[in-house]
């Protein structure tokens, strides 16, 4: 659990750049309007198109004048529509190029303003090249200097888009790409249409925004991959006025299900990722059509503070961000065509990359009940400062020995505030341990102790956030946004450059091993990705290889990270903290466990602590429906005694008062998820208003129920608030 201050965070508002250039372009209309892009076959009159490969399971179709695509997928006789190919009277002309297009640029014009042009006859010069499997097209924009190529090719049950940095060119310093959109029309739909369909955006744990429903929102969803960059966009502050922090994006994936259970695809960003964002339209928001894509972003503006008093200008990024953008359509048929089906497809394809582990051996073993201590913190005082115990290493052994008589077969345990002077007094350094918890033979017996018995002990560690005051850093360790400000959390802490952050941990990591303690939790390595722009600065992409050299160079031991971004997936054999939810904004209709669907029987996850619950029955019933594991933060002391430190946001924790719900939750995870231990997670069905099937690879099935009356599932009664679960190979 980390403290996050959750509640204060700016959402992404880059929709409305994008809204100012390409303007209002519908008229209100009343009514909705059947599916526009579903049909089934080969077309019929292909016209324009002309089939540029074909294999086993795909044609693929491609028109020279637009770049636009077409792909039949003879699993189930679907087309599917790279572009809109017909003219739409109420889209205004940006529009309506935007959508034929299967490439458009945006750029910045000699006088500062935002434009488009499309790959479209009259506003560029295409040539399409014929290539094995597939086709690469150069587009060279007259009168912008800009030219690049896309390459197109089909493999298996995908079609791959990719856009080389290396093919790309600015001639004339009048106009400087902006960002890059390929293909944002593919699997567009019109109006609200009569079959269940929707589009899966990676927003937290996931959501679905549907199709065969109107929707209330007003604007669209938008946000960066990896979450904001705040070595351009700036420290976050308090400043705004929303109840809770929206959730990021950890996974680059979103999806289109046009008609559930029939054709789908997933859309993996897989190239330029740290650069990119997710946006989602529903019908009615802009336009009548339903489209979500991604925008590769090469520049950006950014606010440059002038004087003390906070004026300033906005500026343009001077260098282009340099990476290869790319992106892979993988479709989807029959029973495997929903959210279900995207997750299993995604998890094989980031497996077969090695950016997933390969299945874990975990058949029979009960799911890990995570008891995260705080150890001790500090009281500063007008003059000085106290320690304030707040569970010795005694009392630990006492709480973990309590457990496991009572029941807890399995834990894993995280020692946060070790370090001498307390919690508040750690990070970025983690050494010496605090003498009022234990002395050094202390700690290796009791390390010791729990590394026989098969219980692993975690120390947590951030090496990326700098507590204000902390020792172990200077102000040239700081990171810098492209403003030259010090980069702050919150004015609580700053962030460290990441090369500072690389040097802390391979330190460090050699004085845990000394100690006897082999594993660590690293705390936002895996969820803040920021550019640093100080000397000898460190573009997004960099900062990720700095964290993946860093993790990759790591002496043996298991690493636990905190609500990990992907890219470190294959690291961490545990996720902590992941997300159990979506920012759930107007315009998302449902949650859904798209993240946990891709990690089941690959990587531990577990559930955030479950001390702050305002709905404990309702989480820990998401908890099994997810197939989390779940996760307590204790203290033995009363937290009152927390009220003056840092530590002052765990106002909960004491584990007398929680160990009887600690122990129900344990046996409730382990009645329902000890028998799909080691299974992949293949399957979320809503059978019911608020009744849910879950299907594990080994047969087994869970009905989680989220209503105050019991209903039946499959000719079985579900308890009120409740849950089933049938063992594989069990009638």
């Amino acid at each position: 659990m980390r403290n996050r201050m959750r509640g204060f965070v700016v959402p992404a508002l880059g929709f409305l750049l994008f809204a100012g250039f390409l303007a209002m372009a519908y008229a209100e209309q009343e009514g909705g309007d059947a599916a526009a892009s579903a049909g089934s076959g080969p077309p019929a009159a292909p016209g324009a198109y002309a089939k540029a490969a074909e294999n086993g399971r795909l044609a693929l179709y491609v028109n020279p004048a637009t770049l636009g695509i077409r792909v039949e997928d003879k699993a189930n006789g679907a087309l599917w529509h790279g572009t809109l190919d017909e003219t739409d009277d109420r889209l205004n002309q940006t529009w309506q190029a935007f959508f034929s297009s299967g490439l458009t640029v945006e750029y910045m014009d000699a006088r500062g303003r935002i434009r488009t042009a499309s790959a479209l006859e009259g506003q560029a010069d295409i040539a399409v090249e014929p290539r094995e499997a597939g086709f690469d097209a150069h587009a060279a924009f007259p009168g912008l200097g800009i030219t690049l190529t896309m390459e197109v090719r089909l493999e298996d049950d995908a079609v791959r888009i990719r856009v080389p940095e290396a093919s790309i060119a600015e001639t004339d310093e009048a106009n400087r790409l902006q960002a890059l959109h390929l293909y944002p029309f593919f699997g567009a739909t019109r109006g609200v249409q009569a079959e269940r369909g929707y589009m899966l955006i990676p927003d937290g744990s996931g959501a679905l925004i549907a199709l065969d429903e109107p929707t209330l929102a007003t604007q669209p969803y938008t946000a960066r991959v990896y979450g904001d960059d705040f070595g351009m966009k700036g420290s976050p502050d308090y400043t705004n006025d929303l109840a809770y922090t929206p959730e990021q994006i950890y996974l680059p994936v979103f999806g289109i299900a046009r008609r559930e259970g029939a054709d789908a695809f997933a859309a993996l960003i897989d190239g330029g990722a740290p650069y990119a964002e997710i946006r989602a339209y529903p019908s009615g928001v802009t336009t009548v059509y339903n489209w979500t894509a991604a925008r590769w972003i090469y520049r950006e503006e950014y606010f440059q503070p002038v004087d003390k008093k906070g004026r300033g200008v906005r500026l343009n990024q001077k260098e282009r961000n340099r990476f290869d953008a790319g992106l892979t359509l993988m479709f989807l048929a029959g029973d495997d065509a929903d959210y279900s089906g995207m997750a299993a497809r995604v998890r094989r394809e980031l497996v077969r990359r090695g950016e997933l582990p390969e299945a874990r051996a975990d058949a029979g073993r009960a799911p890990p009940l995570r008891v995260e201590f705080l150890a001790a913190e500090q009281e500063r005082r007008m003059i000085g400062s106290r320690i304030i115990p707040m569970t010795t290493l005694r009392q630990m052994d006492a709480i973990l020995e309590d457990l496991r008589a009572a029941g807890a077969e399995r834990l894993l345990a995280v020692v946060r505030g070790y370090t001498k002077g307390g919690a508040g007094n750690a990070p970025p350094t983690h050494f010496p341990f605090e003498e009022a918890v234990g002395g050094e033979d202390e700690w290796r017996r009791f390390l010791e102790k729990y590394g026989a018995l098969g219980i692993p002990v975690h120390f947590y560690a951030d090496y990326v956030l700098a507590a204000q005051g902390a020792d172990g850093y200077g102000r040239e360790d700081v990171a810098q946004t492209v403003s030259r400000q010090l980069l702050s959390y919150y004015g609580a802490a700053y962030f460290l450059q990441p090369e500072v952050t690389r040097k802390l941990f391979e330190r460090e990591i050699v004085l845990f091993e000394k100690a006897g303690a082999a594993n660590v939790a690293l705390d936002s390595v895996g969820s803040f990705l920021f550019s640093a722009h100080e000397r000898g600065a460190s573009a997004r992409a960099e900062s990720l290889e700095t964290y993946r050299a860093m993790l990759e160079n790591a002496p043996p031991g298991e690493l636990a990270l905190y609500r990990p971004n992907h890219y470190l997936w294959r690291f961490g054999g545990r996720a902590l903290d992941i997300p159990m939810a979506s920012s759930r904004f107007l315009l998302e209709t449902k949650d859904v466990p798209f993240l946990q669907l891709v990690l089941k029987g690959h990587i531990d996850y577990y559930a955030p602590p479950s001390n702050f619950n305002a709905n404990p029955r309702e989480d820990l019933l998401r908890m099994i429906d997810y197939g989390a594991y779940p996760s307590f933060i204790v203290t033995a002391e009363d937290p009152i005694r927390l009220l003056k430190t840092a530590s002052s946001w765990l106002f909960t924790s004491q584990y007398e008062v929680w160990r009887e719900q600690i122990l129900g939750d344990y046996r409730a995870a382990l009645d329902a998820l000890l028998p799909a231990a080691g299974a992949a997670y293949e399957k979320r069905e809503e059978i019911a208003e608020g009744v849910f099937r879950s299907r594990y690879s080994n047969g087994t099935v869970v009905y989680v129920n989220y209503n105050r009356r019991e209903a039946q599932a499959d000719g079985r009664t579900v308890p009120a608030l409740g849950y089933l679960v049938l063992e594989g190979g069990r009638p």
